[in-house]
């Protein structure tokens, strides 16, 4: 009996080990691929756009896939892949990819270069909003223009750059008349990189209550959006706010550290446009083998534990929260984070 059971133990700790390196084989090979070019940019990727025709299509959205750590890099892998399969089966076309933002980890030329690399992976045109990891020379030399509008088939799309957090008043006229322009066509979308409202409250980023915010949800509201996309937290949520839908989809590789169930979990978002009809699924994407073993499997008991004893929150503080009646224009009741 001792035999066969150190036969399975050895056999068990084989294969565990032949999958993690399995795992790893797609990362390896990253390392050695050639990066796009720079002019392979957002100016190059919306001229690809321009002799799409019909009123039937689909497009992708993720964010924070923070390129430079290889933990992240091998997560934004193995989600292309997905994307890449999205259009088989004669599903409705997939015109391009929109990163909401923090494509690189902390800015540098080497995270930038990954970039490029994870474009090379990526089969359909990359559009690129700047996120406040990525510093605006080498967003521009690499990605090209950080604010523009773009028109795909029926829809009209603006990108926006609030990587400073806040929308300044020349922001807001610039927006103001690109909604304008917009109000001819089907469906209108706005993406940036940090959300106008609180995705989860049991941190500091706190937004529901500023004032660039709710004047951003206002104007959106006014002139019929369809929808917004964002990123910035490490996670899904999505919220309607007078009837427009705010998308928060920050699951594009980094290593994310709320809780899966909390909407903590590596994902991208594929919306579907037929006529004025819009509507989207969230795939959610498990993280290579080597990176479930390594990180989230951790991650996901330490709060378990933190649950049991009490406690949810991975930073250690206890908080506590108090609603406060908030009176504006919406007459909306918010839920006020206290320590």
């Amino acid at each position: 009996m001792a035999f066969m059971r150190n036969k399975w133990i050895k056999i068990i700790i084989i294969v565990f080990v032949a999958m993690v390196l399995y795992s790893l084989l797609p990362l390896v090979s990253f390392y050695f691929v050639k990066g796009a070019s720079k002019n392979d940019n957002n100016q190059n990727a919306l001229s690809e756009l321009e002799s799409n025709k019909g009123v039937y299509f689909s497009f992708i959205v993720f964010g924070d896939n923070h390129a430079g750590l290889c933990f992240n890099d091998a997560a934004a892998i193995k989600e292309i892949w997905h994307m890449n399969r999205e259009d088989r089966h004669g599903k409705s076309p997939i015109d391009f990819v929109l990163n909401v933002g923090d494509v690189s980890l902390d800015g540098s030329r080497r995270d930038f270069q990954n970039y490029k690399k994870l474009q090379t992976l990526i089969k359909y045109p990359l559009i690129s909003a700047i996120g406040n990891h990525d510093k605006p020379g080498l967003f521009k030399e690499f990605c090209g223009k950080k604010e523009f509008t773009f028109v795909n088939r029926n829809s009209y799309f603006i990108v926006l750059d609030n990587e400073v957090g806040e929308l300044s008043e020349k922001q807001f006229e610039f927006l103001e008349e690109k909604l304008k322009a917009g109000q001819k066509y089907d469906n209108i979308f706005v993406a940036m990189h940090k959300p106008p409202f609180d995705p989860y409250q049991q941190e500091w980023y706190n937004m529901d209550t500023s004032p660039w915010a709710f004047r951003f949800r206002k104007l959106c509201a006014e002139y019929n959006v369809r929808m917004v996309f964002t990123g910035h937290k490490h996670m899904f949520k999505s919220e309607k706010f007078d009837g427009v839908e705010n998308i928060v989809t920050g699951g594009g590789g980094m290593l994310i550290e709320i809780p899966e169930a909390d909407g903590g979990y590596l994902h991208y978002v594929r919306v579907m446009v037929n006529h004025d009809y819009v509507t989207y699924e969230v795939r959610k994407v498990s993280p290579p083998f080597w990176e479930y073993v390594t990180y989230y499997f951790w991650k996901e008991m330490v709060y378990r534990v933190r649950n049991f004893l009490g406690n949810g929150y991975i930073s250690g503080n206890d908080v506590k929260k108090v609603p406060l009646r908030v009176k504006d224009l919406n007459d909306r009741e918010y839920w006020m984070i206290k320590k």
